[in-house]
């Protein structure tokens, strides 16, 4: 019996081009999430945060479902507005580039990591 340690070894018959839109939908799946968890824990709209942010609603409920690839100066300006520290980080992993986000919020003096 074989055990998965890394779920992306399913993909190892697949081309690199699905593989990197299987990257990239994980990375706007955790943005999506990062953003959710926000508006819900301030207990807003959809509505509400837009204004926070000064976008649409239609905006909102596109980052949300993980519809819109925001670039990283949009992403910078919400990260702002929100009092979130916005970071990339670059990493060789294995002969590949892989990226990493994330935010760090001011909690009490303690700095908490919240990746995107």
């Amino acid at each position: 019996m074989h055990i998965l340690k890394n779920p992306w070894d399913l993909f190892n018959d697949i081309d690199e081009e699905t593989k990197q839109e299987f990257e990239l939908s994980n990375i706007l799946v955790d943005i999506a999430c990062k953003i959710i968890n926000y508006r819900l824990d301030h207990n807003m709209t959809q509505k509400d945060l837009a204004s926070k942010l000064d976008i649409t609603q239609a905006m909102v409920s596109k980052l949300e479902s993980g519809e819109y690839n925001p670039s990283i100066e949009f992403l910078f300006r919400i990260s702002k507005k929100l009092d979130w520290k916005f970071e990339l980080n670059f990493e060789e992993n294995y002969n590949d580039t892989s990226i990493q986000c994330s935010s760090k919020k001011e909690e009490s003096g303690n700095e908490a990591n919240e990746k995107i």
